[in-house]
């Protein structure tokens, strides 16, 4: 733009202090000379000098009317500018006739502007006032304005190639920078998945010793998750130790007090031809050392049981049990022992047959119906059902499912229902008989042996009841 300055400079400069043959430098119309179309002659004369640039303009305006001229290349005459283009050129604000600019004056001085001349495209224009003539030189802005706009490409070009070019190799370094950080973050992963919630723990993982030397943010990281990890290996051995020791104390203890309850059992029982002949209150109290020895003896025995299964050391039998019939002589004693309750039993007419044990089998389903009908209030629907589920790895399931309409299993507790010693009764105790006092085993123990056949149990309970799952493998 500096340079088309210069040149529309060098023009008016020629066209206005040298106007070519016939006139001396710096001359003016003299008095008879002011009419306007001398005024316009003489400056239209600038154009028809050789040497002057392809797409040079000259407009000259009167008060009466207006002219313009524009140099084009391969003709020897200047030719005749539009109306539309004069009237819009002749719209330029001049300035007066004495401030004439030199070859080298700037466009804020010389009063240069940029003009949309219709059907020619963009000039740079100068105009000037003489004593009523306005006066206006034009140059072609258009090779300036596409080389402004290759130039803004190119530059926006080079400037997306290089943020594009800057955020890959960023990329790439990011990357780089960041693998050890990944190997270490694969290593928490690999932690996450190990089963750590039963048996011995084995938290051997550890981050490689070369991305856990301390001095460098990978470093520090993989040396934190590592002390991280060796005191969570400890007190996963320490629990553990721990678990182990109760268990077996549980064990230990259950069985070394059979035989003193056996005892007081027996001791007890040889009591009871000669009851009728004791006074009353003898007699209750011998009522109650029996129940009570009877009840320990069974708390004892599931305390047993369940230490043996956690422990992994109760034997199943892979035999075929009738879980058609199994259910019928559950569902008959259920009658008779909680006859306050609507149990009702759906087997298909098919006889359903598992594999397992068919004590295991019988007790796990046994605790299940009986916690039914022991923690719902009398009137509860129980309903028990059996059916084919769907194969899964080309073998076929059997599906026990105990469900009733009571108040549902307290919310506190759903999630540890399955859990040792967890009571949904605050007091702890239930009367006498079939609601024998609660010791919490129960279900801890069904799910134990549903586990030792491969099955697996589950529970879904609302405010509109439960319903127990049992899946065993088909036979």
């Amino acid at each position: 733009m500096s340079d088309l300055d210069s040149q529309l400079a060098g023009m008016t400069h020629h066209a206005r202090v040298d106007p070519g043959p016939g006139q001396k430098p710096g001359d003016r119309p003299t008095s008879n000379e002011t009419d306007s179309s001398t005024s316009v002659d003489k400056a239209l004369r600038y154009l028809f000098q050789p040497g002057v640039g392809d797409g040079a303009l000259v407009v000259v305006g009167t008060n009466d009317s207006g002219e313009g001229l524009i140099a084009e290349a391969g003709r020897t005459q200047p030719q005749t500018l539009p109306v539309g283009a004069v009237d819009v050129l002749l719209d330029v604000d001049a300035v007066s006739g004495g401030e004439e600019p030199g070859p080298k004056t700037a466009s804020t001085a010389s009063g240069h502007r940029s003009v949309d001349v219709p059907g020619y495209g963009t000039y740079r224009v100068a105009a000037f006032d003489d004593k009523g003539t306005t006066t206006v030189y034009g140059v072609p802005q258009n090779s300036v304005d596409s080389a402004l706009e290759r130039t803004a490409y190119t530059t926006a070009l080079a400037v997306l190639i290089g943020v594009l070019a800057t955020a890959l190799l960023m990329a790439v370094i990011i990357h780089r920078q960041l693998r050890d950080l990944r190997d270490v973050a694969r290593t928490a992963r690999e932690v996450t998945d190990l089963e750590l919630g039963e048996g011995e723990p084995e938290l051997a993982l550890r981050v490689p010793s070369d991305l856990a030397m301390p001095g460098t943010e990978v470093g520090d990281v993989g040396a934190s998750v590592n002390r991280m990890l060796d005191h969570v290996g400890s007190a996963l051995d320490e629990r553990y130790r721990g678990t182990e020791q109760m268990r077996q104390f549980v064990a230990d203890a259950s069985h070394e007090l059979r035989t003193p309850i056996a005892t007081i059992r027996g001791w007890a029982d040889l009591t009871r031809p000669y009851r009728d002949e004791l006074p009353a209150q003898v007699q209750t109290s011998l009522g109650k050392i029996d129940s009570g020895a009877m009840r320990m003896s069974t708390l004892v025995d599931d305390l047993l049981l369940l230490a043996r299964l956690e422990a992994g050391r109760q034997p199943t039998k892979e035999n075929t049990v009738d879980v058609s019939a199994l259910l019928l002589e559950l569902v008959e004693d259920a009658h008779v022992l909680s006859p306050e309750h609507e149990i009702r039993l759906d087997l298909p007419p098919d006889a359903l047959e598992i594999r397992g044990a068919d004590d295991q089998a019988r007790q796990a389903v046994a605790i299940v119906l009986t916690n039914a009908c022991v923690h719902t209030p009398a009137g509860t629907r129980v309903h028990v059902e059996a059916e084919l589920g769907e194969e899964s790895d080309a073998e076929e399931t059997v599906i026990v499912r105990i469900s009733d309409n009571g108040p549902g299993v307290p919310e506190e507790i759903r999630d540890t229902v399955f859990d040792r010693f967890v009571r949904g009764d605050a007091a702890r105790t239930r009367a006498e008989g079939v609601r024998g006092g609660s010791s919490g085993l129960g279900l801890a123990i069904a799910a134990g042996l549903v586990e030792l056949m491969h099955g697996t149990v589950s529970m879904t309970t609302s405010d509109a009841g439960t319903v127990f799952e049992l899946r065993f493998w088909a036979a």
